[in-house]
């Protein structure tokens, strides 16, 4: 069916005309014109991301954020401003407006301030570079933003829906290799000119490299995985710090303190989702319980219960009895533990395993179920 001659484009279409000047027919544009209207849209989806509720909304993590950047980026301080955002995904991203939107899933992934340097450095190197409106301007990037805009691509890509819009404005877009590289370069050169270890940023890769694998996530438009290729970041970060300085501040402790809060609930965020694969890579393969409370063990118990592979009910187990051993006040681990060991057959322990969550928390979410499965099982258990 023909259309009518009065139909409206559709809104990635007209996004896209508004950015590169497109429409037909129209005179050039000057590239003052260019960057304005580049700013303009970039601003209108930053306004409706953040009315979205999908920004973090912590003012003490921002502030460290903002501490780390300017550290790295001195002469910046009024043009880049970090944020965290709601997400358990490693990624980060930045905008024209000097914006750099940091996924709370990201801090799970890091060890020390160094390695967040690496990646804000490698963002905060887009924008100062002029990485946003040079990609626009190039062939690649017109056909990547047209890829990215169209309907359903975002989802088959991995990417939150809530940040769709911004893709085509960020650098999640993708740009050329010699932008990537020129990205990483700064990254490096930021990090060790403020004391951070250079070899940071090939850690980091190197883990998203291990998570890409064992996740069998192919590669989208992450900072970390696309132009160039993943392990080709991690040799170009290697030969840049083959002749590193010696770091004078990892920042360890400093960084562990400042996202204790965001890195639990990215945990819970993955948890909730059921995404056992995350749960079990995370806390078993990388080690990550090693920089979170004892009572976290409970999430790698509850990833090898989700995944339900021949064993994994026997490790959850095992995982929640040293849970109650090394944090005997979280009440969840009881709870948990309960219905294992009644799926298990276990009766008598599981009758003990919910009173004690019951004497606990006796208002807890799962009480009432609790209650139901104790008057039962009192009824078959002898004493």
């Amino acid at each position: 069916m023909r259309a009518h001659r009065n139909a409206r484009p559709s809104r990635p279409a007209a996004i896209a005309a508004l950015l590169l000047g497109a429409a037909v027919p129209a005179l050039p544009i000057s590239e003052r014109e260019q960057r304005d209207r580049l700013l303009f849209m970039t601003r209108e989806n930053e306004a409706q991301f953040a009315a979205a509720g999908l920004l973090y909304g912590d003012a003490a993590l921002d502030a460290y954020l903002q501490g780390v950047i300017d550290r790295l980026y001195p002469e910046a301080r009024d043009t880049l401003h970090v944020r965290a955002y709601r997400s358990s995904e490693f990624n980060a991203f930045a905008v024209a407006t000097g914006s750099l939107y940091f996924n709370i899933g990201t801090f799970l992934r890091l060890d020390d301030e160094s390695q967040l340097a690496a990646v804000l450095g490698h963002e905060g190197g887009h924008v100062v570079h002029d990485h946003m409106y040079r990609g626009i301007q190039s062939a690649k990037a017109n056909l990547t933003l047209g890829r990215i805009l169209s309907m359903g691509i975002v989802a088959g890509i991995g990417i939150d829906p809530g940040v769709g819009a911004m893709i085509g404005y960020s650098s999640m877009a993708g740009f050329s290799r010699d932008m990537e590289r020129e990205a990483d370069r700064a990254a490096y050169e930021r990090m060790t000119a403020a004391g951070y270890d250079g070899h940071a940023g090939a850690a980091v890769f190197e883990r998203m490299s291990r998570e890409l694998t064992t996740r069998k996530i192919k590669q989208g438009p992450y900072f970390f995985a696309d132009h160039p290729r993943i392990r080709e970041r991690v040799e170009a970060f290697a030969e840049l710090a083959r002749n590193a300085p010696p770091a004078t501040d990892n920042g360890r402790q400093r960084f562990l303190d400042a996202t204790l809060k965001a890195r639990l609930d990215a945990l819970d965020l993955i948890w909730k989702r059921g995404d056992a694969a995350t749960l079990i890579f995370l806390l078993d393969a990388e080690k990550r319980l090693e920089t979170l409370p004892a009572w976290c063990r409970f999430y790698l118990a509850e990833g090898y219960r989700l995944r339900g592979s021949p064993g994994d009910p026997e490790r959850a187990i095992a995982e929640l009895e040293q849970t109650t051993r090394d944090a005997p006040d979280y009440s969840g681990s009881w709870d948990a533990l309960g219905r294992l060991y009644l799926r298990e057959g276990r009766k008598p322990e599981a009758l003990q395993s919910f009173r004690h969550y019951l004497d606990m928390d006796p208002n807890g979410r799962d009480a009432g179920y609790a209650r139901q499965y104790v008057a039962q099982l009192e009824k078959e258990t002898p004493p």
